[in-house]
């Protein structure tokens, strides 16, 4: 008997550990792995990267408005330029027109001009008679008053009239940002209103990223990434494919992460197949920075595990 609840305990230790040994593994998955690094066989390191968009832009309006037209769909191919998005902006293209009738107008300068030089000649015509006596000092003095006060209605009318081309040029373009043009040659990525919706000055209503030339990010430890500088060539392969395409080192971050030890790198490849961002790529390091290990942002070292 005893030897039977011997061989029961020792069968269910055994399950114990069999299940928390299966366990482990599944655990391990979890954790990020690290890439390990590859000597090529024509020279360097590859180690992994992963293809951005050279630029990612997030336009939005600086003023509430309801939002009229959207020429454009998710995926679309734009153009620097082109119009991607729209407010509707009829009350204050009315506005505009407005203002503009106003700054392009001289009635008010002209009948300014006009009430001056009758004044002038009323007098012209005062100091004439002066000299006969048929005016007196009284009738001099107001008639000279009058005319400086004409003067300074010319020139406040003219003041006027710049002012109003100057507020007619902030209508403007005021009117001009209630259209969103494309800033570069690209792809709408996203669009996060509809017609009709009242769009908010805090958030972008669409996103268009431009994937040509293409930038590629990846990160070295800090004691490789002291033997690259900017403008140094690499190459750049996607995975599964033969051919390696010519990439220059852009940018190296300035501030390297002591937590990993790791540094980032950014480089700059044409993209003359308009591939798409965000793809794992191979880059090859040349063969003076050594050996390295490629690291993923936000984990730790194989050392520091």
């Amino acid at each position: 008997m005893n030897k039977l609840k011997q061989k029961s305990i020792l069968g269910i230790a055994v399950a114990i550990l069999g299940i928390g040994a299966m366990a482990l593994p599944l655990g391990a998955q979890q954790q990020p792995q690290q890439a390990s690094p590859q000597s090529s066989s024509e020279g360097g390191v590859v180690v992994q990267g992963v293809t951005k968009p050279f630029v990612e832009a997030h336009p939005w309006f600086n003023q509430a408005g309801t939002i009229y037209e959207v020429p454009v769909v998710k995926g679309q191919v734009v153009k620097k330029g082109d119009v991607i998005i729209k407010q509707d902006d009829r009350i204050e293209k009315a506005i505009l027109s407005e203002k503009d009738a106003e700054a392009n107008s001289t009635a008010r300068i002209d009948a300014a001009v006009g009430d001056l030089k009758i004044k002038k000649a009323q007098l012209e015509r005062l100091l004439s008679l002066q000299k006969t006596g048929g005016a007196n000092p009284f009738e001099i003095e107001e008639a000279q008053s009058k005319v400086i006060y004409g003067d300074a209605t010319v020139q406040v009318e003219t003041l006027n009239r710049d002012k109003a081309k100057y507020e007619a040029e902030a209508q403007r373009v005021k009117v001009e940002q209630m259209t969103i043009k494309s800033s570069v040659d690209g792809r709408v990525e996203s669009i996060d209103v509809a017609v009709g919706d009242v769009t908010d000055p805090q958030h972008p209503v669409i996103s268009i990223v431009q994937n040509d030339p293409l930038k590629v990010q990846f990160f070295i430890p800090i004691a490789q990434a002291n033997k690259l500088k900017v403008g140094d060539d690499v190459q750049v392969r996607y995975p599964g494919e033969e051919n390696w395409y010519p990439a220059k080192l852009t940018v190296k971050n300035p501030l390297a992460d002591p937590a990993s030890d790791t540094q980032e790198i950014n480089l700059e490849m044409k993209n003359a197949d308009n591939r798409d961002s965000g793809m794992q790529v191979q880059v090859r390091l040349p063969a003076s920075v050594g050996p390295a290990t490629p690291s993923v942002p936000g984990t730790a070292s194989a050392e520091q595990k």
